[in-house]
């Protein structure tokens, strides 16, 4: 978990930069760099910045890449105005405190710490819950958590051990910053919404997060649908019976804009473009 403190950093990032830890004393004058061509609506010069620091060009060069990729700050094309995204002043207020998992999970759709951890420690809680599940015989016990209630009662344990797997295909993913290869994963990523929604309501809670900083990051956890490149899954959660799903199916509207088979034995069936090797059985 990341802990932001409270900071007097703006985006020139001055006050900051003259106080930082040596934990990242590299990356953190870097870092402020961008602050101030930012602020300056002026174009990044690695090669000032590698003078001013005293360090080698190509090494500065790999650090603005490496906060690219984390989406700590967002450099565009060359020779453009750079971005330091929210991510990257929690970074700066938390001293460099951030775990690489959470730092580097969904940078692309997440510009927040906060919405990144409770999303990856949400994905570790429910497979860890669903693991114990499975080994003690109660998966359907987890499953009927994650299965929307129009086809609660279609649920059993060979259904609830495909939404085992396919838990643990999405969390693999997502790791990898990848979308969710079937409606099941999809319905599975509702559920992690849900279970990082519930942790960041606990931090506000404990004092850990102020109301600002929880609203924010659970609107940013919305990136998740970005990522999915629709929110069609939440349709689901809306049917009262199975058989609204295959209505939606023959609506004309639906057809057109090519919406996903949202059938019950459709679910575990592989998205176009996911290879199907090792997928679920219908």
């Amino acid at each position: 978990m990341i802990r932001v403190t409270p900071s007097k950093m703006l985006v020139g990032g001055a006050d900051f930069c003259e106080h930082s830890t040596m934990e990242f004393a590299e990356i953190a004058p870097v870092l402020c760099a961008v602050a101030m061509s930012a602020a300056a609506a002026e174009a990044l010069d690695p090669s000032a910045i590698a003078s001013e620091l005293g360090r080698a060009p190509d090494a500065v060069v790999e650090d603005l890449r490496s906060l690219d990729a984390a989406g700590l700050i967002q450099l565009g094309d060359e020779g453009h105005v750079p971005s330091l995204l929210r991510a990257g002043h929690q970074y700066l207020a938390a001293r460099g405190d951030v775990d690489d998992d959470v730092l580097f999970y969904l940078p692309s759709v997440m510009d927040d710490l906060h919405a990144r951890a409770a999303l990856a420690s949400a994905a570790s809680q429910l497979t860890d819950e669903f693991r114990e599940a499975v080994i003690n015989g109660q998966a359907t016990s987890v499953a009927h958590r994650l299965v929307p209630s129009a086809f609660a009662g279609a649920l059993d344990e060979s259904l609830a051990i495909n939404f085992f797997a396919a838990t643990v295909a999405l969390t693999t993913r997502l790791g990898l910053q990848e979308a969710a290869g079937c409606l099941a994963e999809e319905i599975v990523a509702v559920e992690l919404l849900t279970i990082a929604r519930g942790e960041l309501h606990a931090q506000l809670g404990s004092g850990l997060l102020s109301t600002d900083e929880t609203e924010r990051a659970r609107d940013e956890l919305r990136g998740l649908f970005e990522l999915f490149e629709d929110d069609d899954v939440l349709d689901l959660f809306d049917m009262f019976e199975p058989a609204d799903a295959a209505l939606a199916g023959h609506d004309a509207v639906n057809q057109q804009i090519g919406k996903v088979d949202q059938r019950l034995e459709a679910w575990f069936r592989p998205f176009g473009g996911v290879n199907a090797s090792g997928y679920y059985r219908p």
